[in-house]
């Protein structure tokens, strides 16, 4: 009894340290101290670099872009920036991170699905593509899904196969949007059981990104082995770094708070502190993503017949 006795008070110690409860704006704000000041300021400061390099890459776009790439190109590199501004808007609004982590993630599901519409665009359409592609270019033996699919060989293009890349693709904002939709009704009813609950969703939402992934893959490598100079294996992995960085990076920063962490005492709680490192790092790597991407778009394609197709159009 003794034991147990002192055990449930060392529960209940460790809870009153380390409470669970978010808080509002203004306990958060009158709580800060300077490590988390420094961090939102640098934060802020990080954000707007973005949104500066970003709106400099988008002006290029629209003066030296073809027409036919310049709304999906704009949509594609907008990523950076709506990823900077969620940062600050959840760093500075504690109870907002979630919310903001949902919009964040299905803007990148429907990035992804524009940028493989962009693809399309660059080799001057389905018709084109398969016509001036050879027989070995469809290739389904691309990560993640290339270790349980050796047994298939590569074939030729074909409207079906590029459906089937399509609906690979496609399925990433539908499904994506349907799974957070709930998530934050969960999020908003049961905030205190949210970590435990949201573990059933997981299993759906990884499949669902598996499945995204493999369809991007195998559409990129298309495309690359058909035009190296449109640069879209670089294009593709600036834009799936926004995912790794937004999707694993927390649980390592969540892993050092927990055990480096001198406090975690209301306000600050330890979901506090971890968002507030997270959106930092964010933010960091929005900037160095987005001049890659600057430098990634910095030009149209130098296919010719490319160009000169577009412009026809």
């Amino acid at each position: 009894m003794e034991e147990a006795t002192t055990e449930a008070a060392g529960n209940q110690s460790v809870s009153r340290e380390c409470p669970s409860q978010l808080p509002t704006v203004i306990e958060y704000i009158t709580g800060l101290d300077l490590i988390l000041t420094v961090i939102i300021v640098l934060t802020i400061v990080l954000s707007i670099a973005t949104f500066v390099i970003c709106g400099q890459a988008i002006t290029r776009v629209l003066r030296q872009s073809p027409k036919r790439f310049k709304t999906k190109t704009i949509i594609v590199l907008l990523i950076y920036p709506v990823v900077a501004a969620l940062a600050i808007i959840s760093i500075l609004i504690p109870k907002a991170y979630f919310i903001c982590d949902t919009v964040s993630h299905i803007y990148f599901m429907i990035c992804a699905y524009v940028f493989y519409s962009l693809l399309i665009d660059y080799v001057g359409g389905e018709d084109s593509f398969i016509k001036s592609t050879d027989s070995e270019t469809f290739n389904t033996k691309t990560p993640p899904c290339c270790c349980c699919l050796f047994f298939l060989k590569r074939t030729a293009v074909t409207k079906n196969r590029l459906l089937f890349t399509r609906l690979l693709i496609l399925q990433l904002p539908i499904v994506q949007s349907l799974l957070f939709l709930g998530l934050n009704v969960v999020f908003v009813e049961d905030t205190e059981n949210f970590n435990q609950i949201i573990l059933y969703f997981v299993p759906f939402i990884v499949l669902s990104i598996i499945i995204g992934v493999w369809g991007l893959n195998i559409a990129v490598r298309m495309v690359d082995s058909y035009n190296a100079e449109l640069k879209s294996m670089a294009k593709y992995f600036a834009l799936q770094a926004v995912l790794m960085f937004c999707k694993v990076q927390p649980l390592v920063i969540m892993v050092i708070i927990t055990y480096v962490t001198p406090r975690c005492d209301y306000p600050l709680v330890l979901q506090v502190q971890k968002n507030a490192v997270f959106q930092m790092c964010l933010c960091a790597e929005m900037l160095v993503l987005s001049i890659w991407a600057f430098y990634l778009y910095k030009t149209p394609s130098k296919n010719r017949n490319l160009l000169a197709t577009t412009e026809t159009n």
